[in-house]
């Protein structure tokens, strides 16, 4: 089920195209196999990084077109201000959240919101 649910999310609602720049957030944790094996152009373990906005922009410097959203909290707090105007984000899941007593989701989708409308 969460195989049919991120490809739906990702190629039924993202709809990316070649010349876009993707960010898919993940509880991976396999960086190595990411590239490697999968063949994805990069990656990073969230987890050892103490500037998530400074790691997304090493990989991303303009902006992010497409961000698939499994982590939430403090990855989608760093990610929010990468995006390019009229960006597109789907969300898959919260992982980061799953576990806490407050999720700090609120905060999160407050600024999507404000954001978007400052884009309108």
């Amino acid at each position: 089920m969460a195989g049919i649910t991120a490809y739906v999310g990702f190629y039924e609602i993202c709809s990316p195209k070649k010349v876009e720049l993707v960010f898919i957030s993940a509880a991976s944790g396999v960086v190595d196999i990411l590239k490697n094996i999968l063949g994805f152009d990069d990656a990073f373990n969230y987890n050892e990084e103490s500037y998530l906005n400074e790691a997304i922009k090493r990989y991303f410097p303009e902006w992010i077109d497409i961000y698939f959203e499994t982590v939430g909290g403090k990855m989608l707090d760093a990610v929010l201000p990468n995006i390019r105007p009229h960006g597109r984000i789907t969300a898959c899941g919260t992982i980061s959240q799953y576990d806490e007593e407050e999720p700090d989701v609120t905060h999160n989708l407050m600024y999507v919101i404000i954001k978007k409308i400052r884009i309108l």
